[in-house]
């Protein structure tokens, strides 16, 4: 991952952001920056303190001018730094806003702060638990490489077998130049340390052979699921249909017999009526 010069970038920031305002997201994305890396370098905070810094410098060097000039003893020429000096103050007393941004303890504006561009939850806020900002999950606390992840994003099982068979070919040829160099050793030692390579090289080719058996397997149960999902949810609201209908008829039918007398039931009311509930 390359390296970036994070104090030159801010500078960069600080220059374009005095002048036209942008923000640090878009001049991010103007540059070809990673906004999600770039942030706890270039901040917006950073460049309003650097820019009073920069006011303050410019202050400091005009009144060392002014009071050499006095020293001089040219009056008329200390009344207009003094003049021109006022001005700058007016002017930046005019660029600042009158009262500070109120912000909370994380350095967002305070609910209510009429300094701000949002004066309020916007029409179509994200919900509290709201995962969609986050990318590539926990696993970016513990590998900061981002174009590993935009690669590994756009890759699938068919780049997995290829990338496999890939490295099975380079172990075969691998071990047809350490056939070679057994063939052509001289000493014991040397065909020992080869035969021992050899092996090795042999085992993982064997590895993965069934790492290319174990994803041609995953690839057809994928292309079996992708026919037999949708069959599956055919017959799975099939069922609840021939549930849903028996239950109704159910339902109808203990509702229709209600009241109703059979042979049966009389019997059954005269043996409960008996003094020995039916008992013989």
């Amino acid at each position: 991952m390359a390296k970036h010069d994070w104090k030159a970038l801010q500078a960069a920031f600080l220059a374009d952001n005095a002048e036209t305002g942008i923000t640090a997201q878009q001049w991010c994305e103007e540059y070809g920056l990673n906004y999600q890396s770039a942030r706890r370098y270039i901040k917006l905070r950073s460049a309003q303190s650097a820019q009073k810094e920069v006011r303050k410098t410019a202050q400091s060097a005009q009144v060392k001018r002014s009071a050499q000039k006095c020293a001089k003893g040219d009056t008329a020429k200390q009344k207009e730094n003094d003049v021109a000096a006022g001005a700058h103050d007016a002017d930046t007393d005019a660029q600042q806003p009158e009262t500070e941004p109120q912000r909370d303890a994380s350095g967002r504006f305070a609910e209510g702060n009429k300094l701000g561009g949002n004066y309020g939850v916007p029409a179509n806020a994200f919900q509290p638990g709201n995962q969609i900002p986050r990318k590539h999950s926990a696993y970016s606390r513990y590998l900061d490489a981002d174009e590993l992840f935009d690669a590994a994003s756009e890759s699938d099982l068919h780049d997995e077998l290829i990338f496999t068979r890939a490295r099975a070919l380079s172990v075969t040829r691998t071990l047809n130049k350490i056939m070679e160099d057994l063939q052509n050793a001289e000493s014991v030692e040397a065909r020992i340390e080869l035969y021992d390579k050899f092996i090795k090289a042999e085992a993982g080719l064997d590895r993965n052979i069934a790492r290319i058996e174990s994803i041609e397997n995953s690839l057809s149960k994928l292309s079996l699921d992708a026919v037999n999902r949708p069959r599956l949810t055919a017959d799975t609201y099939r069922i609840k249909a021939a549930t849903a209908k028996l239950k109704a008829e159910t339902q109808k039918l203990t509702a229709e017999n209600q009241g109703v007398e059979t042979p049966l039931s009389s019997v059954v009311d005269e043996l409960h009526e008996e003094t020995k509930d039916g008992m013989l």
